[in-house]
């Protein structure tokens, strides 16, 4: 099982909008129907985590370089705006030692 973890830092400590969420569950939502086990997004003051799982490298690896991830990855960036540019400070593919 694969791992990913996409850590971004917030600007000025700004929460979410709705948008940016409905933003980040297209993604998830793709993911899911393209062989994602499962999914999580979540932020705290001065992060937002979006995780997910996968079943082999291949599979995510299908997914990310797909036209379909690519159109919402672009749907995704456009409902940050201008308030809160995304700044990936860490994205982490890696196998799953130990899960509960």
């Amino acid at each position: 099982m694969i791992m990913r973890v996409w850590v971004v830092s917030k600007e000025a400590d700004l929460d979410l909008t709705d948008e940016q969420i409905n933003g980040w569950r297209n993604f998830l939502d793709l993911a899911m129907a393209k062989g994602c086990l499962r999914t999580t997004l979540a932020e705290d003051s001065e992060r937002i985590i979006a995780v997910s799982y996968w079943p082999s490298q291949e599979v995510l690896d299908s997914v990310v370089n797909s036209e379909a991830y690519e159109k919402v990855g672009e749907k995704v960036m456009a409902s940050w705006g201008d308030q809160m540019i995304p700044n990936h400070e860490l994205t982490f593919n890696g196998k799953i030692l130990a899960d509960s």
